[in-house]
């Protein structure tokens, strides 16, 4: 499914659910562990003993997330601790080593005020152009037999459609493709229930024009793996490559942040 998986690890308990869930579902790919020791944060003093000491800590969560990777059979994992901007560090290390699926953990959490992401995940989100998988929360470390697909089968949306799809044949699970488009589905669906047809997969199509942030994330509680896009077709999302804050919805934030399952996001 995918060949080259990088984890941007840390220490955390979050982190170890996410490293375990991964190698329990991706057991064949070559796995890469990154921790970028940030040299930019104004808020860390940057003296020779505090960069030692973060340089130590890097080392520590790469070696841990290799041992956890040795205990689930995963072996000759590739390591890197570079220094810099995590998130630029991160999509550097990606471009050069033909990455084809990011995983994170994040801390995220929603409020009445605003949906807040740890700042390497939304940047990363922001700008990757490859499919990105997000923990949140701890999960049960098993194959996804449910996978659910919120979309508009826009030209933006119709990767993670597709990715779904693949998805949902490789872990022999159903999927649900849930349009809260305004339009109606068009080819695009029709070409994913014949494949689906084709490939055996148990598959159905839910309409719910204009769906609310709210509806779609109760509706998505329903399953256990999420897939998205970055974010709704609309004259927003379309100022992306300009203003980078525009690249992440507030339903993909508040999917990530509230969703007790995993969250796998695809760019366009």
């Amino acid at each position: 499914m995918f060949e080259n998986i990088l984890i941007a690890t840390d220490n955390s308990p979050l982190m170890k659910n996410a490293i375990q869930y991964t190698a329990t579902v991706f057991p064949y790919a070559e796995y890469h562990l990154i921790n970028v020791v940030n040299t930019t944060d104004s808020s860390v003093p940057q003296t020779n003993l505090m960069q030692t000491k973060m340089a130590k800590m890097s080392q520590d969560a790469l070696n841990n997330g290799e041992e956890i990777l040795n205990e689930m059979g995963i072996e000759d994992v590739l390591k890197n601790s570079p220094a810099g901007t995590p998130s630029k560090e991160i999509m550097k290390y990606i471009d050069e080593n033909d990455i084809d699926l990011l995983v994170m953990a994040t801390h995220s959490k929603s409020g009445a005020q605003r949906v807040h992401i740890g700042d390497t995940a939304l940047h990363s989100l922001q700008i990757t152009s490859i499919p990105s998988l997000v923990f949140s929360c701890q999960c049960p470390t098993k194959t996804p037999k449910k996978i659910f697909n919120p979309t508009t089968f826009s030209s933006y949306s119709i990767h993670a459609s597709m990715l779904a799809l693949e998805l949902a044949e490789y872990f022999g699970a159903s999927l649900t493709t849930f349009h809260i488009g305004e339009q109606e589905p068009g080819a695009a669906s029709r070409r994913i229930k014949k494949r689906a047809s084709k490939e055996g997969v148990d598959y159905k199509l839910e309409i719910k024009k204009g769906a609310s942030d709210k509806e779609i994330i109760e509706k998505a509680n329903e399953f256990d793996f999420i897939v998205g896009s970055r974010g709704r077709s609309g004259w927003r999302y379309k100022l992306r490559y300009i203003f980078r804050e525009l690249a992440l919805s507030n339903l993909e934030k508040e999917l990530i942040a509230e969703s007790i399952v995993p969250f796998l996001m695809v760019g366009d």
